[in-house]
């Protein structure tokens, strides 16, 4: 599972930075041509909305990952190393759950999607839809490959999720 989270993510990375790219590219076009060569680029702003979808999603899942995500350690940075492994294992299985209901009715929701086209593009929808459930697809492989870590090991108090 190690082995395929890392490939994910370094999918993601490559990803994103293509995508970043992207979207800077266009939209810098796309201002010089409205507002220099008066001829704007209708395509632009739909361009740049599924590219920033894609780069959200994909960019989640990189954060999960990671784990950079916030949050408060208050209340878990009081229980002893053993109770803080319990509390992980069973958030992580919480996470886990809702990640594979919103799976399952993202995937359904994409196959369900009729022959419909973009207004500016004329692309199929399905692909900029396709963002939420491959984006949920890594975060929960990543999130299972830090389950199965978490149930062979301790983890540091400061890799709270």
């Amino acid at each position: 599972m190690k082995t395929l989270s890392n490939w994910i993510e370094a999918f993601e990375k490559l990803a994103s930075i293509l995508l970043i790219a992207a979207m800077t590219v266009v939209l810098f076009i796309s201002v010089i041509f409205r507002y220099f060569l008066n001829a704007p680029l209708f395509w632009a702003n739909e361009a740049s909305i599924f590219m920033m979808a894609w780069l959200t999603f994909i960019g989640g899942s990189l954060g999960l990952k990671y784990k950079s995500q916030a949050s408060i350690t208050f209340l878990v940075d009081r229980f002893s190393e053993k109770g803080r492994k319990i509390l992980f294992i069973m958030t992580h299985i919480i996470i886990l759950i809702a990640l594979a209901f919103l799976l399952y009715l993202s995937y359904q929701w994409v196959f369900t999607l009729s022959p419909q086209k973009s207004s500016s593009m004329r692309l199929p929808m399905w692909i900029p839809y396709l963002s939420v459930p491959v984006g949920l697809t890594f975060a929960f492989i990543h999130l299972l490959d830090y389950f199965i870590d978490l149930c062979k090991n301790t983890p540091q108090s400061s890799e709270a999720s």
